[in-house]
């Protein structure tokens, strides 16, 4: 303990002893005042290698600050030009889309237009068939052309527009449809299980028109049913005949095309 005290003592001696000493010794010791320079220099930085490192830095600083100011400029003309490119694409991409909306537009005019050139198609091609049919009609009328050969070209047509056409011929030994004993025959449309008995002529007359309804009343005896349509198909109608088809509810078709089941 007293030689630490004593060790203390001396110390504080010595630095007492530095303290009012060293300005003397440094004012006139030349040789002490450059050995103590010496000695703080190995431990601390003269000002000059400060000043360098802190130029350093500073320069540093600006050359760090120079390229992030130049990279921050490059980086906003990228965006500027990304922008612009986002901006034609957009504009590029709504022309796109108004091109295509028109096309759909001419699209669907052409359509329409190709339906109706394809109606009006069918409906050339009917009245050719119908002027057909008359010419038919007339030319059987005046033994042009054999009546058979008509009929047989009307119930084309009927089946052309989806009908089937069956042919009843059954015996009247009678005599109820023609006043004598004769084979009676009838035109029987169907279509979806709807029935319709026609009659197919080239021309008819009044009294065609009574020999067809007792046709019908025959066919009603004969298949005990009642029959709930009945027609005839012909060109050619006799003024005088159609009040009597109202009178017997017959239904009148002067072309195979109009007929409606």
């Amino acid at each position: 303990m007293a030689m630490a005290e004593k060790g203390g003592v001396r110390k504080e001696e010595i630095e007492r002893v530095i303290i009012a000493e060293l300005p003397r010794l440094m004012a006139e010791s030349p040789a002490f005042r450059q050995q103590l320079i010496g000695i703080v220099a190995e431990v601390f930085v003269r000002k000059e290698e400060l000043k360098q490192v802190l130029d350093a830095i500073r320069d540093l600083r600006e050359d760090f600050s120079t390229r992030f100011e130049e990279h921050s400029r490059i980086l906003e003309e990228l965006s500027k030009r990304q922008e612009e490119h986002s901006r034609i694409l957009e504009g590029h991409s709504k022309r796109l889309e108004e091109m295509s909306m028109r096309l759909e537009e001419h699209s669907k005019r052409l359509e329409r237009h190709s339906q109706t050139i394809e109606e009006l198609m069918k409906r050339l091609d009917e009245h050719a068939k119908r002027l057909e049919s008359a010419i038919g009609g007339l030319g059987a009328r005046w033994g042009i052309m054999s009546k058979e050969s008509f009929r047989q070209g009307l119930k084309g047509i009927l089946q052309d527009i989806g009908l089937k056409v069956e042919r009843y011929l059954d015996y009247d030994p009678e005599g109820y449809v023609f006043g004598h004993p004769e084979q009676v025959e009838l035109d029987v449309l169907i279509k979806n299980k709807t029935v319709l008995l026609v009659e197919i002529k080239s021309s008819i007359s009044k009294e065609e028109m009574h020999t067809f309804q007792r046709k019908v009343e025959f066919y009603e005896k004969k298949k005990k049913i009642k029959v709930e349509r009945k027609g005839v198909v012909s060109p050619f109608v006799d003024p005088w005949a159609k009040p009597v088809a109202e009178r017997f509810g017959i239904e009148v078709y002067t072309s195979g095309y109009d007929v409606r089941i």
